[in-house]
């Protein structure tokens, strides 16, 4: 009797500890078993399709092994998951990842539909002559997952496609290198999307970008997103069918040898920015949305020919704790230009030598100034062109000369 319940229980506990079945023995399909080669000459279209039929049809995700998978037309999935590479390291230069090699322009490489994921794939254009491709991955559904992607030489790399609902949407470590357009553009996420760990890197002549494009989404997640050698690092426009702008958080992001660092323009946004570090050729922060409501805490801004903050257009502007510099003097460009926003919030902010520092201008309705720190200068520190109507607070900043500059007035 002890014998056969020991030997129960040990049944019952290898049923419950038993290892899942490899690929191609029942929890996944393998894209090799449809006649697929991933040699990097046959074109394994028709196999992939098959593949992608079946593993809808049998609800069972689809694996490709290592390997250059040769694709001509189109692929979509929907309710469904691709898997690449189960493990191994950030998908960035060697990767045990297997590719699939894009050679049409006849549509998306991917369009992802609802339910649709995509984990351990590399996509490879290999381009020829001038003519654009559509984008790599097109968004097309709710409750899409990418993750540990890498897209090479795209022209436009995840771009949502504008029309429907991808609400609950999660990107995270994706590598894209040298698009030529947008790298990732989310619109339309009615339902709290996630993006994190995203690399656009760009070597050789700046590409136009933007690197990261939004429209319209509602509490969108964003960290540790980055932009390399792009016209524009983040771009925020209306929505061009609902008219609605982006309500979301950015951590930890930041921008290098970008142009323009932070464009927000439109009718209405509502951002958060915690930390990151920008440098770029001009300006980190550009505003020119009338109605955005834009908080920037704990980021070092550094831009060397224009203004790190130019402010043309905003409804609120908060802007503590961060850190100005710029690579080399520039006597005549000042830090930050605020030139028309109605309420601001300029606190507790450090500047370095190597420029003049604030400017107000008359369009400025109501604002704090304080608290500000101005490393000694031959440069002007604050410069008050505030008009009558305004109602402003300029006091307690620090720039090396006692009592210097600092002032109150209403």
């Amino acid at each position: 009797m002890w014998r056969l319940r020991a030997t129960l229980i040990l049944a019952m506990f290898a049923a419950v500890t038993a290892v899942p079945a490899r690929a191609g023995e029942g929890v996944w399909l393998n894209v090799r078993d449809f006649g697929a080669v991933g040699d990097g000459e046959v074109d394994d279209t028709e196999a992939i399709q098959k593949a992608i039929e079946a593993s809808r049809r049998e609800n069972i995700p689809l694996f490709f092994p290592r390997g250059r998978y040769r694709a001509t037309q189109p692929l979509t999935i929907e309710a469904q998951s691709l898997i690449g590479a189960s493990s191994g390291g950030w998908n960035a230069d060697n990767s045990p990842m297997p590719q699939i090699l894009v050679e049409h322009r006849s549509g998306p490489a991917l369009t992802m539909k609802e339910g649709a994921s995509v984990y351990g794939l590399a996509f490879m254009y290999l381009k020829k002559g001038k003519d654009r491709f559509p984008p790599a991955i097109l968004l097309s559904g709710g409750g899409l997952s990418l993750a540990n992607i890498r897209l090479q030489y795209p022209d436009d790399g995840i771009m949502a496609d504008g029309e429907n609902n991808i609400g609950r949407l999660n990107i995270e470590n994706v590598f894209i290198v040298q698009p030529r357009g947008i790298g990732v553009y989310v619109t339309r996420t009615l339902d709290i999307p996630t993006l994190r760990n995203i690399e656009i890197w760009c070597n050789g002549p700046m590409q136009p970008g933007p690197a990261f494009k939004f429209g319209h989404n509602d509490d969108l997640r964003a960290s540790h997103l980055f932009a390399f050698n792009v016209q524009v690092g983040f771009l925020f426009e209306d929505d061009p069918v609902s008219g609605k702008g982006t309500w979301g958080t950015f951590t930890n992001c930041s921008t290098d040898s970008c142009s323009i660092g932070w464009r927000i323009e439109g009718k209405w946004h509502d951002i958060s920015i915690v930390g990151g570090i920008f440098w770029n050729h001009h300006t980190s922060l550009h505003l020119r949305s009338p109605g955005a409501k834009v908080r920037v805490t704990g980021a070092e801004l550094q831009s060397n020919g224009a203004p790190a903050i130019l402010c043309e257009a905003c409804r609120s502007l908060i802007v503590t704790c961060c850190r100005f510099d710029r690579a080399f003097d520039n006597p005549k460009v000042m830090f930050a230009d605020f030139r028309s926003v109605n309420a601001l919030t300029f606190i507790g902010n450090q500047f370095s030598s190597y420029g003049p520092g604030v400017r107000v201008g008359p369009d400025v309705r109501q604002g704090i100034i304080s608290g500000n720190i101005f490393e000694p200068s031959p440069c002007g520190h604050i410069i008050d062109e505030r008009s009558d109507r305004s109602d402003i607070i300029i006091k307690d900043n620090l720039n090396g000369k006692k009592e210097q500059g600092n002032r109150e007035r209403r």
